[in-house]
């Protein structure tokens, strides 16, 4: 469900003041980013749902603390990030490529051909594989800002909020990350240009 930016200021503004149906709305419409978010970073799907519903416990617990409502989406991910690095340094986890979930979406846009057929290489399923295993070898802060610039469509100022760090840093984790995919996937990548 996708809503306007003064809708989502709104809902916020009414959650803050304690309205749960307000807060219910906005959990539906960011979950399932959430999710998709936790589960490019986290290797089990049972993980990344509990860490996606711990993420909208503390931003129920701590909406009050929130100054601006045009940054919800910016703060609640970077919970969800703080979360996801506490749970990586519990050493609880261990990346590995999703076999369902996120690793079944479209890969990031402008990653890679979506031709079903790749000189034989590869197809559907298998390219998609082949993305995702080089999303889940990038450093954890890069795959985090590819994940929530190309897959859940945030400025890079959200992403800067979400990370705690300057637009700069998010531009420059993003090119190294392209960089980085675009050598992994070489055989995959369209052209030579800057859409990965």
């Amino acid at each position: 469900m996708s809503r306007k930016p003064d809708e989502v200021d709104d809902l916020v503004i009414r959650a803050r003041a304690g309205d749960l149906d307000a807060f219910e709305a906005l959990f539906r419409g960011h979950q399932s980013g959430v999710y998709s978010f936790i589960r490019s970073q986290v290797r089990e799907a049972e993980s990344a749902a509990d860490l996606t519903q711990e993420t909208f416990v503390r931003a129920w617990q701590s909406l009050k603390r929130l100054r601006a409502a045009g940054a919800f989406r910016g703060w609640l991910y970077r919970i969800a990030s703080n979360l996801v690095r506490d749970h990586v340094k519990s050493g609880r986890h261990r990346l590995e490529v999703p076999q369902s979930d996120v690793g079944d979406g479209d890969p990031p846009t402008g990653t890679v051909s979506r031709s079903e057929n790749l000189d034989g290489v590869a197809t559907g399923a298998e390219l998609r594989h082949e993305v995702w295993r080089a999303l889940a070898e990038l450093p954890a802060e890069q795959r985090a800002a590819v994940v929530m610039h190309h897959v859940e469509g945030m400025s890079v100022r959200e992403i800067a909020a979400a990370q705690g760090v300057r637009p700069g840093t998010v531009m420059s984790r993003l090119a190294r990350a392209r960089e980085a995919l675009r050598e992994r996937l070489s055989e995959y990548v369209e052209g030579s240009d800057d859409s990965v």
